[in-house]
This record gives C-alpha cells, sequence and structure tokens, in this order.
C-alpha cells in the first residue's frame, strides 16, 4: 500500500521555483532539505492540504463503489492512515511523534488523528476508520482493545533516521517523468498498484506564484519494497502512462544529474559575467586630459574640434560638464589618446581664435584610477537600465561612460 502525504513540509531547492512534495520521501541531501520550523512549513503547505481534503472528499463519496469486501473509501482511509504512521512521514511529522511520545506504549487517540484535515474529510466516526484498519493486510498498525486508539506494531518499531537508513531507501526508489499534469495522488496510487511492491509514491510539485497554488511537475518519486523491484520498473523496455512513454531513472541518478545540471549552468553563468566584464576592459592610452575650458565650452563644441583633429576615431566619450575648468577625452581604440597629442602643436587644442585647450595624457596610475572609475560607472548604468528597462527603456541618458559613442546620439 502506497503512503499518501497530507501536509508537505520539505523545502526543496530546484529550478527558479519553490518546490513541495505531495507524499514524504528520502531525499538527497544535495537537493532538499527539512525545514526546522514545523509552523512556517505546516503555512506553506496550507493550499495542497486544501486540495488533498478535496481528493478525499471525492474518494470518500465512491463509497458506495468497492472492490470485494473493501470499499474505496475504507482503502483510501487505510491508506491515509497507515501513511501517518509511516517510516517516511514519522522521520519529520514532530506534532505525530510528539504524540507518540505522550504515552509509553506509543498509542495515539483516534480524536487525534481526526484533526488531521485529509482523515476527517474521509470520516469523522471513530468506528469508521476502526472497521477499515481492520480490513489492512499491510500489518503496520495496531487497534487497541476499547478501540479508542493507534499505534505502530510494536514488531514494527520506528527505525532510526539517519545517513546510511536514508542511502538504503534511495537504494531502492526511481524517478519517473512524464504524467500529464493534471494527474492526481489517487490515479498514481492505482496506475502503481500492480506493480511489486510499490511502498511510497512522491508527487513532485511547486509553488506557482501567480495563483500562490502548488502544482504538478509531472514526475514522481516511488519507493519500492526491495531495489530488484525497483530496478525492473527502471530497466522496462517501455513503461507507458495512458499512452504517454516514461522517463524512468534511480532517484540518485535523477539528483546527480541535476547536480550536474547545476553545475553546468553556473559554469555558463559564470562565462557570460566574464564576457561581460571583457566588454568593460577599456583600452590603455586611450584617455587625454584637459585644462584651460571656460564656460563657453560644450561637449559639442569639444567633440567638433577633436573630429577635425582625429578625423573618423572613434570618441568613446567626453568627461565634462559645462562650466568645469578640466575634463577627460576618452577613445575607443588603444593608444589613441597619445596618438592624438602627436597630431597637435604643442598639446594645444584650438576651439576658437580666443581659446585653446591644454591637452596631456595620463600618467600610468592617474590612468589605471580613471579607468577603473569608468568601469564603475559603467556596470552602474547598466545595473540600472536592467533594472529599468521595461517600465523606463525609451528614457535618454544623460551620460557616464559606455563603450558606445554617447555623444553622437545627443541633439
Amino acid at each position: 500500500m502506497a503512503d499518501v502525504a497530507e501536509n508537505p513540509v520539505d523545502e526543496v531547492k530546484n529550478d527558479t521555483s519553490e518546490e513541495v512534495e505531495e507524499v514524504a520521501t528520502e531525499t538527497s541531501k544535495e537537493i532538499t532539505k527539512e525545514s526546522n520550523d514545523a509552523s512556517n512549513a505546516e503555512k506553506d503547505a496550507n493550499t495542497v492540504e486544501k486540495n488533498d481534503a478535496a481528493e478525499a472528499k471525492k474518494e470518500s463519496s465512491e463509497d458506495d463503489k468497492s472492490d470485494g469486501n473493501i470499499t474505496k473509501r475504507e482503502r483510501a482511509i487505510i491508506r491515509q492512515v497507515e501513511y501517518y504512521f509511516s517510516n517516511a512521514n514519522l522521520r519529520r511529522d514532530k506534532f505525530l511523534l510528539e504524540q507518540i511520545s505522550k504515552n509509553e506504549e506509543g498509542w495515539v487517540p483516534l480524536s487525534v488523528l481526526l484533526t488531521f484535515k485529509r482523515l476527517s474529510s474521509l470520516s469523522t466516526e471513530p468506528k469508521v476508520i476502526i472497521d477499515a484498519i481492520i480490513k489492512s493486510d499491510e500489518g503496520l498498525l495496531e487497534i487497541s482493545e476499547d478501540k479508542e486508539k493507534l499505534r505502530r506494531h510494536p514488531e514494527r518499531p520506528i527505525p532510526e533516521h539517519n545517513e546510511e537508513q536514508r542511502k538504503e531507501v534511495q537504494s531502492r526508489t526511481a524517478y519517473a517523468k512524464g504524467f500529464p499534469l493534471e494527474t492526481t495522488m489517487s490515479e498514481l496510487i492505482d496506475y502503481f498498484a500492480p506493480y511489486e511492491k510499490v511502498v511510497h509514491i512522491t508527487m513532485r510539485k511547486y509553488l506557482d506564484k501567480p495563483t500562490k497554488t502548488y502544482k504538478f511537475k509531472g514526475s514522481v518519486f516511488v519507493t519500492f519494497d526491495k531495489k530488484e523491484q525497483a530496478q525492473e520498473f527502471i530497466e522496462k523496455d517501455k513503461v507507458l502512462y495512458n499512452e504517454r512513454e516514461l522517463i524512468r531513472k534511480w532517484q540518485e541518478k535523477y539528483f546527480e544529474d541535476k547536480k550536474e545540471e547545476s553545475k553546468s549552468k553556473e559554469k555558463s553563468k559564470k562565462g557570460k559575467e566574464k564576457k561581460e566584464e571583457d566588454k568593460l576592459q577599456l583600452p590603455k592610452g586611450s584617455v587625454v586630459y584637459f585644462e584651460n575650458s571656460t564656460d563657453i565650452v560644450t561637449r559639442e563644441l569639444l567633440r567638433e574640434a577633436v573630429e577635425k583633429v582625429s578625423g573618423d576615431w572613434e570618441i568613446a566619450y567626453i568627461d565634462y560638464s559645462k562650466g568645469d575648468k578640466t575634463g577627460h577625452i576618452r577613445f575607443a581604440e588603444q593608444d589613441n589618446g597619445s596618438k592624438f597629442l602627436e597630431k597637435l602643436k604643442e598639446n594645444k587644442l584650438k576651439l576658437s581664435d580666443e581659446l585653446e585647450l591644454v591637452l596631456r595624457t595620463l600618467s600610468e596610475e592617474e590612468e589605471k584610477i580613471y579607468l577603473a572609475k569608468a568601469v564603475e560607472q559603467m556596470k552602474s548604468r547598466r545595473n540600472y537600465h536592467n533594472k529599468n528597462k521595461f517600465g523606463h527603456g525609451n528614457r535618454k541618458r544623460r551620460g557616464g561612460h559606455d563603450n558606445r559613442n554617447d555623444e553622437k546620439r545627443r541633439k
């Protein structure tokens, strides 16, 4: 009998979205982590719990349909209660573990179990719950003499949860993908029923932020009773679900593939960042410093004077505001700053009959400081642009350092 979860509380590091599991499972530490705050986890699972309760209610409405001497509702009750006491759930269900520990013999009152929404959606009558559990052939649960309490059978003690046990469970767990997104847990349980022997199904879900609901990803983790049973499922030539072929692999292999995928994405991201950094490597020897400016000097006047001397050399940026006494002219190509000065007489740039600017190249230390500052300004401009490209994409820039010819866009 496969386990069915009511409260998915694992937080899964995955893809760019949050993920929850409708059924508990022993998952890789590299992919999942358990919540240390049970109350917060319960809040995260509220939406899924409501969906579970609705599904359970649907099952209970089909009580008149039976399979032999057990009805669908009784089967759902058995499935749900046995899940509560399953290894996977008790590994992390602090509330139920606390209830078990309250009694020296591990008995839990039915009144406590009926506070769980999924079970109470199936039935609120203790007798109905007991009558269903009596029909289970799993041997996991024991009923008290007064028929008011349940516990795990003493011969099926709660296993110690450690790394060794986690790996053992993982060694008999398969990953399967290709289920329709509208598939329900009940349909999955019916589908896996013929397999020997599925003890646990994990329905993998993610949080859809626009609707604030948890949606099925189309993939599951399936834990079998024995490794050989899982291996047979994985190694079948073809496994179909409603004529759709399922992708199957070991859970451990799935985690390894995800890890490699994450590494690949990280490597690609770093490569893109490196390319962006390379784009921001400004050429050396490209900057000249000028002084002796007056209030009548503008960027347009400076550009016109420089282009008369340099010809078709690209000017990357003119770092100057009207009224400043000094400024910088940065060319796009390496060493064009020093080459520009060679074209001038006595390092003077004539703007008019009355006005000449005195120019010089930067020292090695000055250039290093100036270019570093220019790169930081460019990064800042690009980050601002990326954050506001949808709301402010048509806003004209006022200046700053860029590899493009900013001044040619200004009029």
